[in-house]
């Protein structure tokens, strides 16, 4: 590897793409629509029995129960039998699921504008720069600010690149 292409790598882009965030943002979602019931159970379920109950040991059996439409299996059945009735909780659960999408899309666009492509965020532009050093303070340092520009052509460097 040469010293110049060593130079140049330093300044490359790395932020996220569009699809890495793509895929983070749809797994995620998936993690949180998958989650939001259970968390929503042992809510209600710490309201009515006083326990945030959560079915340890018995998540298949859960979201088994859950796919046919019913909350408290996979808990314990003095906690169960205080939870309100399906229809209820189903409701509670779609407010649930409302508040997370809306909440990881705010995130999610929170993220994208730090570190998504076109942000800026911390360098100042070149108009910003000349104003606050001035133009001879930033022709005199332009090998320090941008080597890979500008680097000293009296410079030896080794053949093997290091």
């Amino acid at each position: 590897m040469s010293m110049e292409r060593s130079r140049r790598a330093r300044f490359t882009n790395t932020a996220p793409t569009q699809g890495e965030f793509t895929v983070a943002f749809l797994l995620a979602g998936i993690f949180f629509i998958l989650l939001t019931p259970l968390v929503v159970q042992a809510l209600v379920a710490w309201m009515t029995a006083g326990v945030f109950a959560l079915p340890n040991g018995h998540l298949l059996p859960a979201y088994g129960g859950l796919l046919r439409g019913h909350y408290g299996v996979g808990l314990t059945g003095q906690v169960a039998g205080t939870l309100p009735p399906n229809p209820a909780m189903w409701t509670l659960t779609v407010l649930g699921e409302v508040l997370v999408i809306v909440s990881a899309v705010v995130v999610g666009m929170w993220m994208k504008d730090l570190t998504g492509a076109g942000s800026r965020h911390g360098l100042a532009t070149p108009t910003q720069a000349a104003e606050a050093l001035g133009i001879p303070r930033l022709r005199k340092s332009a090998a320090v600010i941008r080597p890979d520009l500008y680097a000293g052509s009296g410079r030896r460097t080794r053949a093997d690149g290091k």
